[in-house]
């Protein structure tokens, strides 16, 4: 009995303190992204006339995942920088909600879409909507560029 106890105590902590590893998981066609080089969303963000329409591969830290259909995720930018979407056609892809706080890599390109003040306040409630998060349309005080980006692959590690 005492070695029974002492195996699966000792399995038990082994199992503990074993790291978990999580698979990475890819969506669309497959894509070489070791081989394609990667930039920031920052990187992006500071120069995104640059990087408007043509092909590219960028990483990021994702915050948010389209709760309803996992049609979009959005990657972490600074406070002061617009938002970063990664869009695409619903049911094209599905975004796991479970990817928020992972690493992703997406190749594809970007495109920017300029808001009024009323259009940023319309969107940023919807948003919050999605995410269950209360909003106050009173403390928009300024409208948006939503730089929207449309993957073609995508690698969550």
């Amino acid at each position: 009995m005492k070695k029974t106890i002492a195996l699966s105590l000792a399995l038990l902590l082994n199992t503990i303190a074993s790291p978990i590893v999580h698979a990475s998981q890819s969506f669309g066609p497959a894509f070489d992204f070791a081989k394609s080089g990667s930039v920031t969303v920052a990187q992006v963000l500071a120069k995104p006339a640059g990087f408007l329409q043509q092909p590219f591969t960028v990483q990021g830290k994702i915050d948010a995942v389209c709760q309803k259909k996992g049609c979009w995720m959005q990657f972490a930018t600074a406070a002061d920088q617009p938002t970063f979407r990664l869009k695409v056609k619903d049911g094209d892809i599905v975004f796991p909600v479970s990817a928020k706080g992972k690493t992703a890599y997406a190749h594809g390109s970007l495109k920017a879409k300029p808001m009024t003040l009323e259009q940023t306040k319309t969107y940023l409630k919807h948003r919050a909507e999605e995410q269950g998060e209360a909003f106050d349309a009173a403390a928009v005080q300024s409208a948006i560029t939503l730089y929207q980006f449309e993957p073609v692959s995508v690698l969550i590690e």
